[in-house]
């Protein structure tokens, strides 16, 4: 099961905001999603790799004792899309396909203005690593460069070589994250101002939907978008509905204990799951991490205990449910599931599919999916009326 457990690991990153509670507060815990949904594959060029434990069996009614999973009263918040949120959509479309034209006239740089630039940084006469570029379009007032550089260009004139002195921050860093050799030192930089720019955000307009959208006006537009949030704001409502259930099942059964080979398991891989995220989006380890955070290895440990368990108890309650309603994954369904799996795993043949994951944990997460699909679909919900929040830059209309 370890692809299923990399994909419900990528739904509980609390532990990357603070910490995880249990009985449903460590996030979505609901493995009904598909393994392209992971974040990372099972391994991440460059990050740590390890073996993972391996999951023995155990005999369910050990440790916990089934509540009731059958007509589960949960209340759900009805999402609504208005008219607002459609626009605000669509105003997000458009600054996404923001583009810039040079400015003609006039010279002189203000605050606010996009100028491109050629500049040299200058260490006691020597060009510094970093510190050299061409043609590079810089936003003033952006705070993009240290401080007194996007100042100095202010009311200079497109041509202009202009000459910064300046000093870097005491506390200014490199790109890992360490103070730089340059924290604190006199420098200087020639800038040449090669042009100004302005940025231009498109109107929405007929030729603006023929040409970047998939539509062909922009009533046809405003409905796929308005189409796009009511299917997102679905899809959260089912996830609420489900974690909910996922809680209130929890809650109900009565768990005396966790078998360690669960906990073991469910420890490794998502900690496995937070390494592989700091590296390939920080290229940091969780040491630097839980020392950036002020935490110590045992606030992390137990942090990765709670998620465990949480996924451990959710694991057991499915299995319970599985034997209490007898559920089989027929062979039909398995056929079904494995075109999923050869086309989310881009295989195109059994054998190198097996090489990944095998039929034996295709089939058991059928099971545990189709034993939270029981209690799930036997819910009783209640939709109560929410201040709907837009869903904008969720899914876009495709565009062209």
């Amino acid at each position: 099961m370890k692809k299923r457990v990399l994909v419900i690991m990528g739904l509980c990153v609390m532990l990357l905001a603070g910490g995880c509670t249990k009985n449903g507060a460590a996030g979505n815990l609901s493995n009904n999603v598909s393994p392209t949904e992971s974040a990372t594959d099972a391994t991440v060029s460059g990050a740590p790799a390890e073996v993972a434990p391996v999951r023995e069996a155990y005999k369910v009614a050990d440790y916990i004792k089934l509540g009731k999973y059958k007509g589960i009263a949960v209340t759900v918040e009805k999402l609504t899309v208005s008219d607002a949120d459609v626009e605000a959509k669509i105003q997000s479309e458009l600054v996404s396909n923001t583009t810039t034209e040079e400015v003609t006239d006039r010279k002189v740089v203000k605050d606010g203005d996009i100028v491109n630039i050629d500049y040299e940084g200058l260490k006691d006469g020597v060009a510094f690593e970093g510190g050299t570029a061409k043609g590079s379009d810089l936003t003033i007032g952006s705070g993009q460069f240290i401080e007194g550089f996007e100042e100095g260009l202010i009311g200079k004139n497109v041509g202009d070589k202009v000459e910064l002195n300046l000093t870097f921050p005491e506390d200014y860093t490199d790109g890992s994250g360490n103070k730089s050799d340059l924290a604190g030192q006199a420098v200087v930089f020639n800038v040449t101002i090669n042009s100004i720019k302005k940025s231009v955000t498109p109107k929405l307009t007929e030729a603006y939907v023929k040409e970047k959208t998939d539509y062909d006006s922009i009533n046809a537009y405003r409905k796929a978008t308005r189409e796009s949030l009511e299917a997102t704001n679905q899809e959260t409502m089912d996830n609420n509905k489900t974690n909910s259930v996922i809680t209130a099942l929890i809650d109900e059964s009565t768990i005396t204990s966790y078998p360690q080979t669960l906990i073991d398991y469910y420890s490794y891989s998502y900690e496995s799951y937070i390494s592989q995220m700091l590296y390939y989006y920080y290229n940091t380890t969780i040491e630097d991490y839980i020392k950036a955070q002020g935490q110590t290895q045992e606030d992390f440990d137990a942090n990765v205990k709670t998620v465990a368990e949480n996924y451990a108890a959710l694991e057991m309650v499915e299995r319970a449910i599985a034997e209490a309603e007898n559920i089989k994954v027929t062979d039909d369904e398995y056929a079904t599931a494995l075109k999923k799996y050869m086309t989310d795993y881009s295989k195109t043949t059994e054998e190198d599919l097996y090489k990944t994951i095998t039929k034996e944990e295709i089939t058991d997460e059928l099971l545990l999916k189709k034993a939270l699909d029981v209690a799930v679909e036997n819910a009783v919900v209640t939709e109560t009326e929410a201040t709907p929040t837009p869903a904008a830059a969720t899914l876009t209309p495709a565009a062209k």
